[in-house]
């Protein structure tokens, strides 16, 4: 996979993560108690981002991920453009 591709790709999943803890911040289920568990989470997903796009069963994986996100926010649910 060719480097603009790679970081495109990355940066979307980055969004799409950051937008799935950001709502199940907001709807109380990642509160202050687990915080600092959440954000080293995050921080160490998106430093790792970078190079897991460029493995061949990343999107796999991503999808896998984002499923998994999805069934703890249902953000889908929400926004049916937004299936994963």
């Amino acid at each position: 996979m060719d480097v603009a591709r790679r970081v495109a790709l990355s940066n979307f999943y980055r969004q799409e993560f950051l937008r799935h803890i950001e709502y199940l911040q907001v709807s109380g289920i990642l509160d202050e108690s687990n915080q600092e568990v959440t954000d080293r989470a995050c921080r160490a997903f998106c430093r790792h981002l970078d190079e897991l796009c460029g493995l061949e069963h990343f999107p796999e994986l991503a999808e896998t991920v984002l499923q998994s996100f999805d069934a703890l926010s249902r953000l889908s649910d929400l926004d049916p453009r937004q299936r994963h």
